[in-house]
Protein backbone atom coordinates (compact mmCIF):
# COMPACT_ATOMS: atom_id res chain seq x y z
CA UNK A 1 0.00 0.00 0.00
CA UNK A 2 1.52 3.17 -1.03
CA UNK A 3 0.55 5.29 1.78
CA UNK A 4 0.62 4.38 5.36
CA UNK A 5 -2.99 4.67 6.75
CA UNK A 6 -4.57 6.08 9.99
CA UNK A 7 -6.28 3.58 12.62
CA UNK A 8 -4.47 0.86 11.26
CA UNK A 9 -3.15 -1.94 13.56
CA UNK A 10 -1.17 -4.98 12.76
CA UNK A 11 -2.41 -8.73 13.18
CA UNK A 12 0.22 -11.31 12.90
CA UNK A 13 -1.25 -14.90 10.47
CA UNK A 14 0.84 -17.99 10.32
CA UNK A 15 1.13 -19.67 7.16
CA UNK A 16 3.43 -22.76 5.75
CA UNK A 17 6.55 -22.27 4.35
CA UNK A 18 4.48 -23.57 0.84
CA UNK A 19 2.12 -20.69 1.11
CA UNK A 20 4.79 -17.89 2.20
CA UNK A 21 5.81 -19.14 -0.77
CA UNK A 22 2.90 -18.75 -3.40
CA UNK A 23 2.18 -15.57 -1.87
CA UNK A 24 6.02 -13.86 -2.01
CA UNK A 25 5.54 -15.07 -5.97
CA UNK A 26 1.93 -13.81 -6.25
CA UNK A 27 2.84 -10.47 -4.40
CA UNK A 28 6.55 -9.40 -6.52
CA UNK A 29 4.21 -10.38 -9.64
CA UNK A 30 1.68 -7.65 -8.75
CA UNK A 31 4.23 -5.38 -7.42
CA UNK A 32 3.25 -5.22 -4.40
CA UNK A 33 5.44 -6.12 -0.64
CA UNK A 34 4.14 -8.91 0.92
CA UNK A 35 2.52 -7.38 3.57
CA UNK A 36 0.65 -5.31 1.47
CA UNK A 37 -0.75 -8.28 -1.08
CA UNK A 38 -1.83 -10.66 2.33
CA UNK A 39 -3.53 -6.81 3.20
CA UNK A 40 -5.71 -6.84 0.01
CA UNK A 41 -6.29 -11.05 -0.06
CA UNK A 42 -7.48 -10.12 3.59
CA UNK A 43 -9.61 -6.96 2.59
CA UNK A 44 -11.19 -8.98 0.06
CA UNK A 45 -11.92 -12.28 2.43
CA UNK A 46 -13.01 -10.14 5.05
CA UNK A 47 -15.35 -7.99 2.97
CA UNK A 48 -16.85 -11.37 0.71
CA UNK A 49 -17.42 -12.80 4.70
CA UNK A 50 -19.49 -9.39 5.82
CA UNK A 51 -21.33 -9.61 3.07
CA UNK A 52 -22.44 -13.64 3.43
CA UNK A 53 -23.09 -12.23 7.00
CA UNK A 54 -25.45 -9.97 6.00
CA UNK A 55 -26.83 -11.88 3.17
CA UNK A 56 -25.59 -10.22 0.20
CA UNK A 57 -23.75 -13.06 -1.17
CA UNK A 58 -26.38 -15.49 -3.25
CA UNK A 59 -24.59 -16.36 -6.49
CA UNK A 60 -20.60 -16.73 -7.07
CA UNK A 61 -20.97 -13.30 -9.30
CA UNK A 62 -21.98 -11.19 -5.77
CA UNK A 63 -18.40 -12.48 -4.40
CA UNK A 64 -16.75 -11.67 -8.14
CA UNK A 65 -17.82 -8.24 -7.63
CA UNK A 66 -16.87 -8.04 -4.41
CA UNK A 67 -13.49 -9.51 -5.06
CA UNK A 68 -13.41 -7.32 -7.74
CA UNK A 69 -14.58 -4.24 -6.44
CA UNK A 70 -11.96 -4.47 -3.36
CA UNK A 71 -9.15 -4.76 -5.99
CA UNK A 72 -10.44 -1.64 -8.10
CA UNK A 73 -10.24 0.57 -5.34
CA UNK A 74 -6.74 -0.51 -4.47
CA UNK A 75 -6.09 1.21 -7.72
CA UNK A 76 -2.47 1.53 -8.40
CA UNK A 77 -0.61 4.77 -9.80
CA UNK A 78 0.17 3.02 -12.92
CA UNK A 79 -3.55 2.18 -14.01
CA UNK A 80 -5.22 3.90 -16.42
CA UNK A 81 -8.46 5.82 -15.11
CA UNK A 82 -9.46 6.48 -18.72
CA UNK A 83 -9.57 2.71 -19.87
CA UNK A 84 -10.91 1.85 -16.59
CA UNK A 85 -13.71 4.64 -17.34
CA UNK A 86 -14.72 3.35 -20.77
CA UNK A 87 -14.32 -0.23 -19.60
CA UNK A 88 -17.27 0.48 -17.31
CA UNK A 89 -19.10 3.11 -19.27
CA UNK A 90 -18.64 6.09 -17.22
CA UNK A 91 -16.72 9.35 -17.09
CA UNK A 92 -12.87 9.19 -16.25
CA UNK A 93 -13.62 12.07 -13.57
CA UNK A 94 -16.21 9.53 -11.98
CA UNK A 95 -13.75 7.04 -11.69
CA UNK A 96 -10.96 9.63 -10.42
CA UNK A 97 -13.38 10.19 -7.79
CA UNK A 98 -14.18 6.77 -6.63
CA UNK A 99 -10.25 6.43 -6.08
CA UNK A 100 -9.46 9.23 -4.45
CA UNK A 101 -12.41 9.20 -2.06
CA UNK A 102 -11.22 5.17 -1.23
CA UNK A 103 -8.01 6.35 -0.89
CA UNK A 104 -9.53 8.73 1.98
CA UNK A 105 -11.64 6.42 3.03
CA UNK A 106 -8.15 3.93 3.81
CA UNK A 107 -6.13 6.79 5.49
CA UNK A 108 -9.35 7.64 7.43
CA UNK A 109 -10.39 10.57 6.46
CA UNK A 110 -14.05 10.15 5.70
Amino acid sequence: MAAPFQNMVGVQVSVTARAKAVLDTQAQARGYSISAWCGLLFDMAFAAVCAREKGAIHTDADLDAIVGACLLLHARAEWDTAEIAQKLGVTEATVVRILDKWRDYRRGEV
